[in-house]
């Protein structure tokens, strides 16, 4: 079949990603060629379309590129991986306009707006095996967070499957070969589901570098095993998202010494955080309780829930708080409506230090930033010492409320196409 050049480029792009769906910018719209338009056509509804006429040797089809997200969404959740390929060179020149691969678009990955569930985490997990251990790091890169366990004895496997069970990440990266593998998969197909395996045979050549790239001396593990295994997740997202990871600067390591562990079978059949119907939160204990007012509560309720706390200090302190929140009705209301103008602080800012923020961003930013003098007031008069240490612990960033107040209209244009962004003057 004779291909034109455009096509060609297309090929040539497609074999260093051969694993990818590819969505290739021509103009206005991302087109996919051949066997991917056939996929996308099929899993998203759309049109197949030939420039030669002839579909069945020369398919293709095309999404709007301002519409790209929901395309994204829906591809990536049904576990597809997707390569954003963008005009890189002048569209009016002469020839054929140069274009590369942006960023790879994975499940655990993925940072649009429309394929994340506002109160969840969208973690991606990694496991490696070195000598008798297991190593599992995961990261949530919309949120920041960053954490590594090891695993020993009898009972790794185990203790390694009940921490992906809470963490229900849309992806697992395999590094290397583990000797568990068909126990892994097997329970990942059962509890887990629509889950993507993404094999690294190697870690980078660059872990060192890496490491002291996002953490501080304090924050690096110390085991040699824990460094690898942290900084192949570190080179894979890189490798991926293709843009500035440095919002993933803290690192822990799972400790469970204070808190309850409460294996798969245990917060499966309770129903804790997910019902046994359809894994969704209805009819939980989650559901029960959760009264929050911004993502970041929800997610913080979901990880007390799973992670009981075992030392009676600290279980007294988050109970003399909740006793003090239940009596003092007018300090509850008062901390109620000030949430609730608060939105997701940890994505909000994440989307900004990647550089994919828009307008609304920025208005959502200052009404969220707006609304912390109040809750620091109302928290003037608590008792409770967790109370207290909130209050200590919030700042109020004036100069960046002004400037945002200044410079960004009250409701934006999405893009910077649409206008209608900056204030006059």
């Amino acid at each position: 079949m004779e291909l034109t050049p455009m096509q060609k480029q297309y090929m040539e792009i497609k074999n260093e990603y051969p694993n990818e769906i590819l969505f290739f910018r021509l103009g206005d719209f991302y087109e996919m060629f051949f066997e991917d338009a056939v996929i996308v056509s099929r899993e998203l509804g759309l049109t197949l379309t030939s420039r030669s006429g002839d579909m069945q040797k020369n398919p293709m089809c095309g999404v709007p590129y301002h519409a790209i997200d929901s395309y994204l969404s829906k591809l990536v959740t049904k576990g597809y991986r997707v390569a954003i390929a963008e005009q890189i060179g002048d569209p009016k020149a002469k020839g054929l306009t140069r274009r590369e691969v942006v960023k790879v678009v994975t499940p655990g990955t993925i940072l649009e707006e429309a394929a994340l569930k506002s109160a969840q985490n969208n973690y991606i997990a990694l496991v490696y095996e070195s000598e008798d251990q297991l190593l599992l790091v995961g990261a949530d890169i919309s949120t920041g967070e960053c954490f590594y366990g090891i695993y020993t004895g009898a009972d790794r496997l185990h203790g390694l499957c009940d921490e992906l069970y809470r963490l229900m990440m849309p992806e697992l990266v395999v590094l290397g070969e583990v000797s568990c593998r068909r126990e892994l998969e097997e329970f990942v197909a059962m509890r887990l589901s629509n889950c993507l395996f993404t094999d690294i045979t190697a870690p980078p050549k660059n872990v060192q570098d890496l490491l002291i790239q996002h953490f501080d001396v304090s924050n690096r593990p110390a085991e040699q095993a824990a460094e690898v295994a942290v900084g192949a997740l570190l080179g894979y997202l890189h490798d991926t998202v293709k843009t500035d990871l440095s919002h993933l600067s803290q690192l822990s390591r799972l400790d469970y010494s204070e808190n309850l562990v409460i294996d798969t079978y245990t917060l499966r059949n309770l129903e804790i955080t997910r019902n046994l119907r359809d894994g969704g939160k209805k009819d939980t204990l989650l559901s029960v309780l959760d009264f929050t007012h911004t993502a970041m509560g929800t997610r913080l309720l979901k990880k007390w829930l799973e992670y009981p706390l075992m030392d009676i200090g600290e279980i007294n302190k988050r109970l003399d708080s909740t006793a003090e929140l239940k009596d003092n009705f007018l300090l509850r209301q008062q901390l109620q409506e000030s949430c609730g103008s608060i939105y997701d602080f940890e994505r909000l800012l994440t989307r900004i230090e990647i550089g994919s923020a828009n307008a609304r961003d920025l208005v959502a930013l200052r009404s969220s930033f707006m609304a912390l003098p109040a809750i620091r007031e109302a928290l003037a008069g608590a008792g409770a010492r967790m109370l207290q240490s909130c209050r200590q612990h919030i700042h109020l960033y004036e100069d960046l409320v002004e400037l945002l107040q200044k410079a960004i209209v009250d409701n934006p244009g999405l893009t910077i196409r649409d206008g209608d962004i900056i204030r006059d003057g």
